[in-house]
This record gives structure tokens, C-alpha cells and sequence, in this order.
């Protein structure tokens, strides 16, 4: 068949190209069935490590609001235990923890009501504390009726059996869900016993939504038609935003295929599951949270698999495709395609060992460069995906420095390898960032964070680790350095104030900055932030714009001292304050001190006796006159602001004398408003 030595030759060469384009074929496929398969297992569970840690932040806000609820009730009782018979004190201090409470839920959404239940040993057998419910997250709360323990919530005797279990504890305890008749829902409850010197002073506790929690994973996607649900600890019960009270696990007729498709995995706890419903595989990812439930991720195995499957195809046709258009090449062109298939072969090998900074140098023009340019083009962008995954996963989006997981794991790596090597663990916020935000505008408060990473990465050098937490904490470790270097490294960066560039004007801000050093005052990652942490606030209380380094005196700092809130200030200012329209006179903001003043008890009272009108709250002799002063005085000058002196009517029919300032302003929803202070006046003689 083969007569000539160039027939010869050509079959030579067409055979040796056949077997050497399925062998680049299969070492390709191969190391592309790795890779993707692994990258399905990733990818499932990011997934569910990206869901769980948001519903365990959530788990963990209200553990520490709760927490700090019960720190204040000890707080409360520093006069001894029995302190709390005083009735009037008890009022005064529920109010304050219901303040606390509030404010604090009313950024976790999910929160559904919040209660403080003093024991009745201590009240006298009176049924005291606070219980407050909202409907949802756009609800105010509303007090509901309180019971004594043996009443204790009468509508459901399953909620005495799970608040009692916490006290029986002696420890905050997540009460698994269950339906509670009194809200009308399904609930998860974190509640925390307070105890003093050995007596029991009550429960404190906060209940979420679980039906809410559950529609926020119904909205996380999971692929096309996957999607996330919860489950007991034992994992026989399963719930979801079409049966939140749970139905057993194998409700769908679910079956296990495989509980351990790990596809390569180096550990067996990154595996999936994979189970049967309906006739339909499913490939499952599980992790815990905090509060014992389980969390499961979800998704048709074949549309986990789809970009793998898409891949082998697309590899499969390139090498078919190949393979055809080699059985034409020519005896000239042989020995030059060789040489090309080679590099293209080499290339294979390091790609399939997870090389992907290999560069396919092919100098062609024909199909062979061109598959050349689509393989190294496929590499590229395989590894720019990986870089972008990589950066949005451990990179602060603001700041571009580490964020939290970033720092988490550049701190592993480095405790690992640290061996006892001297090093300097910091921790440092803003000073006043709140009044940066609140005053100027969050876009203010994102440049100051800019511009102070940028500092902190200049100053310290590429050797140090800093990231962003959050908010405007930051954390920088200092490897290699000892507690001297880092103190004169401390002091000259807060020397002089840090600046900022805003609105075209360089402002100024201060740092607060606790260290600790390793290993001499900590070894442990956990103590060492714990450490740095306590130093901050140290720092902070000795009047911030400084840094201090841990002591042990400092765990014990109270760190409800460091800061106050605007409701704060202008609760406690002096005078009352009133915010009204300038057009029609309508309230839009009064304090408690204008309540007092017309002898309102409460925001509800005040509008019921107004009508949220400011002109009824004047003197009817007085109204016309007074008007007619404050306008014509606020319309002249750059200051538009007015003072005058006139009479109030309470809500009682008291006539009061008042000295009055008025300032008039623009603001961006509500057009042009006064801002109001009146200073109650004696009668004149």
C-alpha cells in the first residue's frame, strides 16, 4: 500500500501525529476534568461560606446586643441585687436598656422583638421588664403586655419551656425554631440569663424572623435553578420559605447517590453530597452555623457540571478539528507541524500540572497558531478570572488593602511560619468617623478611609500586613519588629493629624491605635486581636489621638463610653428643640425637652395636642405677633436667624414664657425648615 518512502513517510508522520494529538487530547481533557470539577466543588462551597457568613453576622449582632443588654443589667445592679426593689430606679433603668435595645435592633432587620424580664424575687413577685414587637423591619416596636414568670407568656407554653432551658443553662442559648402564637410566626431567639454574685436578676432576649431569613436565602442565587435551605443540627429536618416550621428530609423522596464527590479534593470536608430527587441529581454543600442549624446549598448536578461538560466539548472539537485538517498537511509542511504540536504539547503538560503562566510560543500564521492563540487566549483568561475572584474575595473594595477574610488568612500564614520571630500586632480607627459621615456625608467619611489606607500602606512599608475591617477600623502587623520599634513608629505617626481632600478642601482627622506585641504578651492569633482591641479602646478613653499598648487593666474598659449618638446630644441639650416646615408650619422633629415643656408625655402625645402644627403650640394673643417677627427677622442677613420672646399654652392650658431662637435653613427633602430653641423664662414681674 505503501510504496514510496514519501507515502511512507506522510502515513509516518499523519500516524505520529494522530497519536501524539490524542495524547495531548486526553493529558488536556484530563487536566481540565480536574481543574473545572475542582473548581464546581469550590465554587458550591464559596457559596455556601459566602451565605453563612452572612447569616452569621446577623446571629452574631444580636448575640452581642444581647450580650451588652446583660452586661448593663449587672451594671445596673452594682449597688447590690437589691437595688432592683426600687421601683422607680428599676423604671429608669429598664428605659435606658430600652433605648439601648431599640436603637441598636433597628439596623438588623430581621429583628422582631427584644425583652428584659427582671426575676421575681427581686420585684417583689411584680411583673416587670420591657417586651417590645414590631410586625417587620419598616415597624416600629411597640410594647406588649408583660407577665410574671408563671404567666409567662400564656398564649404558647412552648416559649416558657425554651426561656426556662436558658436559665437552666446558666449561658446565652439560640432557641431552635419554632412558631410563636403570641407574634404570630416563626422564630429563632438568642436569650442570655443574668446572674450577680450567684442570684438570678432575669432573662434578657432578642427573637428574629426566621420565615425573613429564610426569604433572604430564597433570594440568594445558587446557578440556574438551585437554591438554599436550612436544617436542624441532626439534619432530619429541613426548612424553607414553603414549610418554615420544617418537614422531614426526605419529604421530596430525596435519595443519596455519593456522599463524598469530592472530585480530587485534598479534604474530605470540602466534599459534596449527592442525592436524587425526582429523577434529578443534586450536588449539595454544607456548612454550620453558629446558632446549630445547618446550611445547605444546593444545584443540579448538571448545571454545576455545565461549564465543564461545555469545555471537554469545546476541547473535543478543537482536537477533531485538528486531527482533519493534519491528514492534508503536506510532506513539506510535516517536520514544521511537528515542531509546532510540540510546543503545543509541552504547553498541555504544564497547563494539566496547573501552570497558567505558561506562554505557547507558536510563530504561525496556519490553525495550528491560531489554536495556539485561543488555547494561550483561554489561559490568560482563566488567570485573570482566578486574580479577579481572588481579589474581590480577600480585597476591601474601598480601600483596596486586605479586608477582613483577607487579613484572616495573611495572619494564618503568617502564625505558621512566625516561629516566636518577634512582631507587633495593631489595631486602630478613625477618631469621630461617625461625625464625619453624619456632618459632611458618607462620600467625606470614604475618602478619609482612602486616604488613610494609603497612609498606613506608605508609612509602614511593603513588609507590613494592612487591612480594613470594616467600618473604619484597620489592623497592621508589623512582622519582624519588637514593642520599641513599633512604639517610635507609633509616635511619629501621630505626631501631626492624618488629611483628607474633600469638596476642594485638605481636611484633618486623628487616630486612635492599640498594639500588642508577639510573643512576649500573646502567642495565639485570638489573643493577639483580642489584645490589640482592648488597647485601642484604652486608648480611646484616655481621649483618643494616641495609641497605648495592652495591659491587662484594659479588659476591663467600659465600652459603652466611647461615644455618643445625635439622638444623645440633642435628647440632652438644654432647651427644646422643634425642626418645622417654613411653608406650612408642620413638626418635623421635637426632642423630650419640648415634650416636658408642654407637658406632653410622649412623641404621640405631643403630635395628638398639636396636630403637628407649630403654631399651636403659641399663645393664641401671641401667634400673629410672633410670626410676623421671626419672618421678617430670618429674611434679612446671610444668618437668617431671629430671637424673640413670647408665650407657650401646654397641653394642661399653662401659660409659660419663653425665650425663643429661630434659625432658617434649605434641606435637600424637606425645602426650607426653621430649627427651633426655646428656653423657658420666668414670669416678668
Amino acid at each position: 500500500m505503501f510504496h514510496s518512502i514519501k507515502s511512507k513517510f506522510l502515513a509516518l508522520c499523519l500516524s505520529s501525529l494522530c497519536v501524539l494529538g490524542l495524547a495531548v487530547g486526553a493529558v488536556s481533557l484530563t487536566a481540565l476534568t480536574r481543574a473545572t470539577s475542582r473548581e464546581e466543588v469550590d465554587n458550591m462551597n464559596r457559596t455556601a461560606e459566602l451565605y453563612r457568613s452572612e447569616l452569621d453576622l446577623k446571629l452574631v449582632q444580636t448575640e452581642d446586643v444581647v450580650s451588652f443588654a446583660a452586661t448593663g443589667l449587672v451594671s445596673g445592679a452594682s449597688a447590690g441585687t437589691g437595688a432592683l426593689w426600687d421601683g422607680a430606679r428599676r423604671a429608669r433603668f429598664t428605659a435606658g436598656l430600652d433605648r439601648i435595645l431599640r436603637d441598636t435592633l433597628l439596623s438588623l432587620p430581621e429583628a422582631r422583638a427584644y425583652y428584659t424580664y427582671y426575676a421575681e424575687n427581686l420585684t417583689g413577685g411584680a411583673a416587670d421588664g420591657v417586651w417590645y414587637v414590631r410586625e417587620d423591619e419598616h415597624s416600629p416596636f411597640h410594647q406588649r403586655q408583660w407577665y410574671k414568670a408563671s404567666e409567662f407568656l400564656p398564649e404558647s407554653s412552648q416559649d416558657l419551656t425554651l426561656y426556662a432551658k436558658s436559665a437552666e443553662t446558666g449561658h446565652g442559648h439560640w432557641v431552635e425554631p419554632y412558631y410563636s402564637i403570641a407574634q404570630g410566626k416563626m422564630l429563632i431567639s438568642y436569650v442570655m440569663p443574668v446572674y450577680r454574685d450567684g442570684t438570678f436578676l432575669g432573662l434578657v432576649g432578642v427573637d428574629l424572623d426566621f420565615g425573613e431569613i429564610l426569604r433572604l436565602l430564597e433570594r440568594r442565587p445558587v446557578y440556574e435553578t438551585g437554591y438554599a435551605f436550612l436544617a436542624d443540627a441532626t439534619g432530619k429536618t429541613h426548612y424553607h420559605i414553603d414549610a418554615p416550621q420544617g418537614v422531614s428530609e426526605d419529604h421530596l423522596g430525596a435519595k443519596l447517590i455519593d456522599k463524598d464527590v469530592s472530585h480530587g479534593a485534598t479534604s474530605a470536608t470540602d466534599a459534596l453530597g449527592r442525592y436524587q430527587v425526582g429523577g434529578t441529581a443534586y450536588d449539595i454543600a454544607t456548612c454550620s452555623l453558629r446558632n446549630g442549624l445547618e446550611l445547605l446549598v444546593m444545584a443540579p448536578t448538571h448545571e454545576v457540571q455545565a461549564e465543564a461538560r461545555a469545555a471537554t466539548l469545546q476541547l473535543v472539537a478543537i482536537l477533531i478539528f485538528c486531527l482533519l485538517l493534519f491528514a492534508a498537511i503536506t510532506l513539506v509542511l510535516t517536520q514544521r507541524l511537528t515542531r509546532h504540536l510540540q510546543a503545543l504539547s509541552s504547553a498541555a503538560r504544564e497547563i494539566a500540572h496547573g501552570n497558567l503562566d505558561v506562554q505557547i510560543h507558536v510563530e504561525s500564521d496556519d490553525e495550528v497558531g491560531r489554536l495556539a492563540g485561543v488555547l494561550q487566549h483561554t489561559v490568560d483568561s482563566l488567570k485573570e478570572t482566578l486574580a479577579r475572584l481572588h481579589r474581590l474575595t480577600f480585597n476591601d473594595g474601598l480601600t483596596g488593602i486586605l479586608n477582613r477574610l483577607g487579613i484572616d488568612k495573611a495572619l494564618e500564614d503568617w502564625h505558621a511560619q512566625a516561629k516566636g520571630t518577634p512582631a507587633v500586632l495593631i489595631s486602630l480607627d478613625l477618631d469621630d468617623f461617625k461625625f464625619i459621615n453624619d456632618l459632611l456625608g458618607h462620600v467625606a467619611g470614604d475618602e478619609a478611609l482612602r486616604a488613610l489606607a494609603r497612609r498606613l500602606r506608605d508609612f509602614f512599608g511593603r513588609t507590613a500586613l494592612v487591612a480594613r475591617n470594616g467600618g473604619d477600623e484597620f489592623t497592621v502587623l508589623l512582622p519582624a519588629t519588637t514593642a520599641a520599634q513599633a512604639e517610635r513608629l507609633l509616635s511619629e505617626l501621630t505626631q501631626a493629624p492624618q488629611h483628607y481632600l474633600y469638596g476642594g478642601v485638605e481636611r484633618s482627622f486623628t487616630l486612635s491605635i492599640g498594639y500588642v506585641s508577639y510573643p512576649d504578651q500573646a502567642e495565639s492569633l485570638r489573643d493577639l486581636t483580642r489584645y490589640a482591641d482592648a488597647a485601642l479602646y484604652a486608648t480611646k478613653l484616655k481621649g483618643k489621638n494616641g495609641f497605648s499598648r495592652y495591659a491587662a487593666e484594659q479588659e476591663q474598659v467600659d465600652r459603652a463610653k466611647l461615644s455618643f449618638s445625635l439622638r444623645d446630644i440633642s435628647q440632652n441639650l438644654p432647651g427644646a428643640i422643634i425642626v418645622c416646615s417654613a411653608a406650612d408650619g408642620k413638626v418635623l422633629y421635637a426632642n423630650d425637652e419640648a415634650f416636658r415643656l408642654l407637658d406632653c408625655t410622649d412623641l404621640d402625645d405631643f403630635a395628638a395636642y398639636t396636630q403637628k402644627d407649630v403654631v399651636r403650640i403659641l399663645y393664641p394673643g401671641d401667634r400673629t405677633e410672633t410670626i410676623a417677627s421671626v419672618r421678617s427677622q430670618t429674611a434679612k442677613g446671610e444668618a437668617r436667624q431671629a430671637y424673640v420672646r413670647c408665650r407657650v399654652r401646654t397641653k394642661e392650658g399653662e401659660v409659660r414664657y419663653v425665650f425663643v431662637f429661630a434659625r432658617k435653613r434649605a434641606s435637600a427633602y424637606y425645602g426650607e425648615v426653621y430649627y427651633v430653641v426655646m428656653v423657658e423664662e420666668k414670669e416678668p414681674a
